[in-house]
């Protein structure tokens, strides 16, 4: 034990002390305070007026009006908001109307205004044609990928649609209270009956645990990889195992660089915790909330990571004692990485339905768990025998990976050259 000790002390000195990881662990604090930070840097400089000329050969003269003061309507919101939140440009529409007469040549002035719009990016234009049962409005702009838009088209279909009702036989009080949206308060129900508001903060807290407990056990693991690799290849493995057996290197290695990993992510927690205070108070002054995280949900965080680390980094510490060089690494690794890789192909499919069967039983698949699980702790919070079992199936899947991976890894270690083949490491698993 004191030996397995010493190595995981030199793995975690050796790699806690470098550039490398400094760095990292400066600056991925930093870059989650610039996705906090940015967004409103360049909101409170954004917006401003949009100007956009109505090319009207509707002959419609109601119908421009209606856009008009349905899109000041939505101004009006906008400047509450900006009187809760000041300071955050937002996109105003000013809209002028151009009549074009019948057989006035519309293309040739869509060509003039396209002109305009090419020397003037806020210069835009958008074209009413006859007929309000099936209107098709034209916008055209040098920029039509920004968001703003959706301002614009929802205003043209409420202003449409209020004029419709109104030509029905409606009066202006009947058709706003018919047109008036309805808001859907999510309620989640929790464990016990109780219930607590949802919405799509379960989405993003369950995805945030499962990117990061996949990007960590794939770099850790990796990490492990190519730690075998490089005693390989400066042949310091063959003087470590005249003292220390291979599985106690094994070991060593996995502990140590596991506790780099959780160093790391305990400093990003601290920092996570320092910038949710900068970011509630932005989110309060929007009249948004931050997703409450449950104490139960971190602990069950760092239980599967924990657990996926342990897993994965055998794995990939068998597939470097296995292989010469990176190059064969990185053909190896490939069946190891997938493992990790479908979990996040599929999670979308149990964010959707996390009690479903198909959900269930995914979720206690060892290799999934990790990530498969989390999700369904995030969102619904299965019974708590599913997560026991899920853990204990784990426990024992790593066990037998890690009694796998110390036969490999006693023989692999000190071979060199081509890769072994499937029948020889059945052979490396019966030797005595």
């Amino acid at each position: 034990m004191k030996k397995v000790l010493i190595i995981i002390k030199r793995e975690y000195l050796v790699r806690v002390r470098t550039r490398a990881f400094m760095i990292g662990t400066i600056i991925s604090p930093l870059l989650m305070l610039g996705l906090i930070a940015l967004p409103i840097f360049f909101a409170t400089r954004g917006g401003g007026d949009r100007r956009v000329t109505v090319l009207d050969q509707s002959g419609d003269p109601e119908l421009f009006d209606a856009i008009k003061k349905s899109l000041e309507s939505r101004g009006n919101a906008d400047e509450e908001l900006n009187r809760r939140d000041p300071g955050v440009g937002r996109t105003n529409y000013v809209v002028t109307r151009r009549l074009v007469a019948p057989g006035e040549d519309l293309e040739a002035l869509k060509r003039e205004y396209s002109q305009m719009g090419d020397q003037d990016a806020d210069s835009t234009f958008l074209v009413l044609h006859p007929g309000l049962d099936n209107l098709e409005p034209e916008y055209y702009a040098k920029n039509t990928s920004d968001f703003s838009i959706g301002t614009l088209e929802r205003a043209i279909n409420d202003a449409v649609s209020g004029l419709r009702l109104k030509r029905a036989g409606l009066d202006q009080t009947t058709i706003s209270r018919y047109t008036k949206r309805v808001e859907l308060n999510r309620n989640k129900i929790t464990a016990g009956g109780g219930v607590s508001q949802g919405g799509s903060a379960d989405f993003v807290v369950a995805f945030v645990m499962l990117f990061f407990i996949y990007i960590s056990v794939l770099i850790y693991g990796l990490f492990v990889m190519r730690g075998v690799i490089e005693e390989k290849q400066s042949r310091i493995v063959e003087v470590l195992v005249s003292s220390v057996r291979p599985t106690q290197m094994m070991l060593g290695k996995v502990i140590g660089i596991g506790m780099v990993g959780l160093t790391q992510i305990g400093v990003w927690a601290l920092s996570a915790l320092l910038l949710t205070t900068i970011g509630v108070s932005t989110f309060a002054s929007r009249g948004m909330t931050m997703p409450a995280v449950p104490i139960s949900l971190l602990i069950y965080f760092v239980v599967y990571f924990v657990l996926g680390y342990f897993l994965y980094a055998t794995l990939y510490a068998m597939v470097g004692a296995t292989v010469s060089s990176e190059e064969d690494a990185q053909q190896a690794q490939m069946p190891v990485t997938m493992l990790l890789v479908v979990p996040m192909v599929i999670f979308n499919m149990i964010i959707a339905n996390p009690t479903s069967t198909s959900s269930i039983v995914l979720s206690m698949v060892p290799f999934f768990a990790p990530i498969l699980m989390m999700v369904r702790i995030a969102v619904v919070n299965p019974p708590l025998w599913q997560v026991l079992l899920s853990m204990a199936i784990m426990l024992a899947t790593i066990l037998l990976c890690v009694w796998i991976a110390a036969r490999i890894y006693r023989v692999g270690i000190l071979m060199y050259g081509k890769r072994p083949s499937i029948s020889e490491l059945g052979r490396w698993l019966r030797y005595s």
